[in-house]
């Protein structure tokens, strides 16, 4: 039986020797600090939101991994100066293609009904690599998952340092982005309507461009303070959550 509450992810230790282990040493929420970030992406609200979302995973080790450029599952070469085999993720070439697989010593559980999803961690730049992304049903799978990375470039050193994150999830209703479908916004308002929405955007793009050009950082405030080009305040509006893991 799913016992897993709602808005919940929860995890639970599959090995012996680390019941007693704090997950925060493999997975953690991001904060909305990103090292690469002047102040002015911090004034773009979706950005900030984004480098919220979801949750990370981190190795306990700094890693080095190098493909030939060959579909051959020997093709990536994995070195680990540090590296012992009570630490964690172990780091394997399962698949080739210059794909490398994550595996961690916990398993994780949704609500019924919820996926998890894996992601690039939300506007981290890892560099020569692509997160790959795949969706678990974890309310369901009574194992673990692991986590796959491509490498972009063969013959170029790929480091991972130890903390930092490599690879993302994130909880997503099962079905509820499948039956998504794109239809003519002019098939459901008037003629008025659909003209005054055309009005707003022009009027957007008005002070956008050239009102706001004239500010500090050439940056408005109304987006991110929940308002419309006309001041209407948005009947639900979101702002960055704080970290921490629950």
């Amino acid at each position: 039986m799913n016992k897993v509450p709602d808005k919940s992810v929860a995890y639970f230790f599959d090995r012996p020797e680390y019941q007693d282990q704090d997950i925060s040493k493999f997975v953690d929420r991001l904060d909305i600090k990103r090292d690469w970030f002047t102040s002015h992406f911090y004034r773009c609200l979706p950005l900030s939101i984004a480098n919220t979302y979801g949750f990370v995973v981190k190795s306990e080790y700094d890693f080095v991994a190098n493909w030939n450029g060959t579909p051959d599952r020997n093709g990536v070469t994995i070195t680990a100066k540090d590296y012992n085999e009570n630490l964690y993720p172990v780091v394997e070439s399962r698949f080739g293609h210059g794909i490398i697989t994550l595996t961690y010593p916990f398993q994780l559980r949704t609500p019924p009904g919820v996926n998890l999803m894996t992601i690039n961690p939300p506007n981290i730049i890892i560099n020569n690599v692509t997160v790959m992304s795949g969706v678990v049903e974890t309310d369901n799978l009574r194992w673990l998952f692991t986590f796959n990375l491509k490498i972009q470039n063969p013959n170029v050193d790929t480091y991972f340092k130890k903390g930092s994150p490599i690879s993302g999830f994130i909880p997503i209703p099962r079905y509820y982005a499948d039956d998504f479908n794109l239809i003519d916004f002019k098939s459901l308002v008037t003629k008025d309507e659909y003209e005054k929405e055309i009005q707003a955007a022009l009027d957007f793009s008005h002070k956008r461009n050239e009102v706001e050009k004239n500010l500090p950082h050439r940056v408005g405030r109304d987006y991110y303070l929940g308002k419309d080009v006309y001041g209407n305040v948005f009947s639900d509006h979101q702002i960055p959550r704080k970290k921490g893991v629950h």
